[in-house]
């Protein structure tokens, strides 16, 4: 029994190492490269090599998930981590052989999600992507404002322009596609100006769209992924204090 309590120990210290995490992230990195490196014409002594080294990093990831699982003091919590899922999954796949033949080309395929795995070990990664999904919800709702406001313009749009311009504004569908290129601000302006020589108002259309949804709308998701990462960590500041407050020794009043 001791022993195993040691063993815990043991594989919980080398797990919150920070060594440890570093060099994990270093052979993520390592991954990513050799993944970008095989896409080139390389000799036959570099592809050996990028072979070798792809299985060594393969082993020590798997390795890597056998200290964390033997870390956990309750295997269950190994379990009920999405990260943790997560990570076992990319390194599952990276077991599967791979060899020269066009039928594992999906799982060669799949190796490139290892890369992946720099976001569960960057702790910084890990809280942005948690932010992003816990803003889902108002996302979705401004990007619907977006949406309502595209339809409104693409109706003007079509209504206004169909006879001047038909390639751009011929229907609904083909004038959200052309203010999909005016929000995005790419060569938007081509868009405008054979309008503006035909129709003096042509301006406000465009710039009030631009406004509105370029400007106004995107913004509006960057303030909402701003405001759902700050109140996390304003959360997790404020469980750090009470946890702190709570753990310090009281002096006995005599």
């Amino acid at each position: 029994m001791s022993y195993t309590i040691f063993s815990k120990k043991f594989f919980f210290r080398i797990k919150e190492h920070k060594l440890f995490q570093l060099i994990v992230i270093g052979a993520i990195i390592l991954s990513a490269l050799m993944v970008g490196a095989s896409t080139f014409d390389l000799s036959p002594s570099l592809i050996t090599l990028l072979q070798a080294a792809d299985i060594f990093i393969t082993l020590f990831f798997v390795v890597e998930i056998c200290v964390r699982f033997i870390a956990e003091p309750r295997k269950i919590d190994f379990l009920k981590s999405g990260w943790n899922i997560f990570d076992t999954i990319i390194v599952l796949v990276s077991i599967i052989p791979i060899g020269p033949n066009s039928s594992v080309l999906l799982f060669r395929l799949l190796r490139i999600f290892r890369v992946l795995r720099l976001i569960s070990a960057v702790p910084e990664l890990k809280r942005l992507i948690e932010a992003l999904l816990l803003s889902v919800g108002r996302v979705f709702y401004v990007t619907l404002l977006l949406f309502i406001i595209l339809y409104i313009y693409a109706s003007f749009g079509s209504i206004l322009f169909s006879e001047t311009d038909p390639v751009r504004w011929g229907d609904l569908g083909i004038a959200m596609i052309t203010l999909v290129q005016v929000l995005t601000l790419s060569s938007w302006e081509q868009v405008m100006l054979p309008l503006q020589q035909l129709y003096w108002w042509a301006w406000i259309y465009f710039f009030s769209f631009i406004a509105l949804g370029s400007i106004t709308i995107l913004n509006l998701i960057v303030a909402v992924l701003v405001d759902v990462v700050t109140n996390q960590n304003n959360s997790r500041d404020y469980e750090s204090v009470s946890y702190t407050h709570l753990t310090l020794p009281t002096k006995r009043i005599v």
